[in-house]
């Protein structure tokens, strides 16, 4: 955790940094805590590189367990832990807080000491950094996509025709929990029928029937925090003649998707290269999303892959291929990838058949 310490100490200009979402904390520290309404802070001085956590005392024992800091400074619900701040900063320094994350009433406390022309942001620099995986979180990645896999492929040992949609998202869970996952990254959404065609529609008690689309879009979460994000979209039974050239079409998208998405590509090729190829074949209007995000340690993280992105890709990003028709009369499908983006090549995470004659299922 210290490697990644040092990186944020030396990318903000201010004296001090100021981490409020746990998330952040736990990426930073290796602790990982829900605070609640409690004060939960991760205090560094860029200058020396020291560092100071507040939390609640009642996690002292997690804390300890999961972190090497400097300063460990807990409190109980009838202390004011907001003098922990004061009492670390000291006087007449420059802090960079999270905007994105802290609450107002945390910022007026700020400014009780610290003018405001001397707090600043340090958003962006947070969000590059953990949008920059290295190989132990590429290695914690590809576990969390074998887990989900597993439970994808185990679908494929029953009968879903008849089943409901939340029947097979209740399968998914209780495969992938056996495979040592703690829980869902999201979802599993799945979508049958011309519900698939809602690109953020809701898991339900439709049934599958023969000739339906059926797409299911979930990711797990490991025993150490890293999440995988997939999307395979079956056909039950048999295809008709548009189902199979809507899924051709898709297929062909995310493969030039991936092919694009090597290092120093401009995000917003990639998202046109995929995007051609569902314009081309007629289906532009149906696909209304951005080609890909980032994920990591939450489901979507930086970068963000779509056509107004200038900045490139770089090393160690990890990103999603996910591009989608979605016809309202017929259904939809999105095929949906995790890449890994390394010096010399793009490394695919996911390994789960897409070939057209793979998806069919009973």
């Amino acid at each position: 955790m210290t490697e990644k310490i040092e990186a944020l100490r030396t990318s903000v200009k201010t004296d001090y940094s100021i981490i409020s979402d746990p998330m952040n904390i736990f990426y930073f520290t290796g602790v990982r805590l829900d605070p609640h309404e409690r004060l939960l802070l991760l205090i560094v001085n860029n200058k020396t590189g020291e560092t100071a956590l507040i939390f609640p005392t009642l996690d002292g024992e997690t804390v300890r367990a999961n972190t090497d800091l400097t300063t460990y400074l807990p409190h109980d619900d009838k202390d004011d832990a907001f003098q922990y701040v004061f009492e670390t900063i000291g006087k007449d320094q420059t802090i960079s807080v999270e905007g994105e994350h802290l609450i107002y009433a945390r910022y007026l406390r700020l400014i009780e000491k610290y003018s405001p022309d001397n707090i600043s942001t340090l958003d962006k620099e947070v969000n590059y950094l953990r949008g920059k995986k290295n190989e132990h979180d590429k290695k914690e990645l590809l576990r969390a996509v074998e887990m989900t896999e597993k439970a994808l492929d185990d679908l494929k040992t029953i009968t879903v025709e008849g089943k409901t949609e939340m029947e097979i998202s209740d399968f998914l869970v209780t495969q992938f929990k056996s495979y040592g996952a703690t829980g869902p990254s999201f979802g599993p959404s799945v979508l049958t029928g011309k519900k698939s065609a809602m690109p953020h529609g809701d898991t339900g008690t439709d049934v599958i029937q023969r000739g339906d689309f059926l797409l299911i879009d979930f990711g797990v979460v490991s025993d150490t925090g890293y999440v995988s994000d997939m999307t395979r979209t079956f056909i039950v039974g048999e295809a008709t003649q548009e189902q199979e050239e809507i899924y051709k079409t898709v297929l062909k998208s995310n493969l030039e998707g991936i092919k694009a998405a090597q290092k120093g590509t401009i995000m917003g090729d990639i998202d046109r290269a995929s995007r051609d190829i569902i314009e081309a074949a007629g289906y532009g209007e149906y696909f209304m999303h951005r080609i890909g995000h980032g994920l990591g340690l939450d489901i979507h993280e930086a970068p963000s892959v779509h056509g107004s992105n200038t900045d490139r890709l770089e090393a160690g990003h990890v990103i999603t291929i996910e591009p989608g028709i979605y016809k309202p009369d017929i259904g939809g499908v999105r095929i949906e990838d995790m890449l890994y983006i390394g010096e010399d090549t793009t490394e695919t995470l996911n390994s789960f058949p897409k070939d057209f004659e793979s998806m069919i299922i009973k």
